[in-house]
């Protein structure tokens, strides 16, 4: 039987929520907007960048004794609404992950007092993300990375002292490095903590394209390490 994760916990296992059916496999759309052609024939059609958010529905159930039913629900919306961890994962798919953006969970319907049925619908970035790219790996000079897949935004984490130039497949970028810095390509920005960002000065965010990636550096560098946060839509 089908089971989500999703915020360090089992639909399943720890609520004893049932997935009524397996939701359908999403498709994002790119980001684009209409140009009428005045004349011509149909219409002209320029790309944003980037993919739409998905809406996956889950529709739920749960059987319970009718003075619990209500808790129950009560429970599941707590866990919905504080979220530490916001990879879904289904398991029959346990390698890849949505990341969750924002959730909406319908009213709960009682049937004969003891059956609770409810949708749950989680609205995700328009890519879906393989596991293992979510974890950091080291990188040493003039190291080339095969992305399998769709164009892929990266953590990096440097560390050492000065300035560094990094090259990722002729694209350069340099930062300053006081012990330790991230450059989070996704989220356009670097930082050594969270509260204190900032951008690039020198170089643009980099990426990692489909098939091969060389990456080398330059500077007083002690240790290079980059999730590759792989994708595909």
């Amino acid at each position: 039987m089908i089971d989500l994760i999703f915020n360090n916990k089992s639909l399943r296992h720890d609520f004893k929520v049932s997935i009524v059916k397996r939701p359908p496999t999403m498709f994002s759309i790119k980001n684009k907007r209409k140009v009428e052609v005045l004349g011509g024939d149909g219409d002209l059609y320029l790309e944003l960048g980037g993919q739409q958010d998905i809406t996956i529905p889950v529709e739920c159930n749960f059987i319970c004794s009718p003075n619990e039913i209500r808790d129950r629900f009560r429970l599941l919306k707590s866990w919905l609404n504080n979220v530490e961890d916001d990879k879904l994962i289904f398991t029959d798919d346990h390698n890849w992950f949505y990341k969750v953006v924002d959730i909406n969970i319908s009213s709960m319907d009682v049937i004969k007092r003891r059956k609770g049925k409810f949708t749950i619908n989680f609205i995700c970035r328009g890519y879906h993300f393989k596991l293992d790219g979510d974890e950091f790996i080291d990188i040493f000079n003039e190291t080339i990375l095969f992305n399998e897949y769709d164009l892929a935004k990266p953590l990096i984490l440097l560390r050492g002292n000065g300035t560094i130039e990094v090259d990722i497949n002729s694209n350069k970028f340099e930062v300053e490095v006081n012990e330790f810095v991230y450059i989070d390509s996704e989220l356009e920005v670097a930082y050594k903590y969270e509260e204190d960002s900032y951008n690039l000065d020198i170089g643009d965010y980099p990426v990692l394209i489909h098939g091969e990636n060389l990456i080398s550096y330059k500077g007083n560098l002690d240790s290079f390490e980059i999730k590759c946060r792989w994708r595909c839509v």
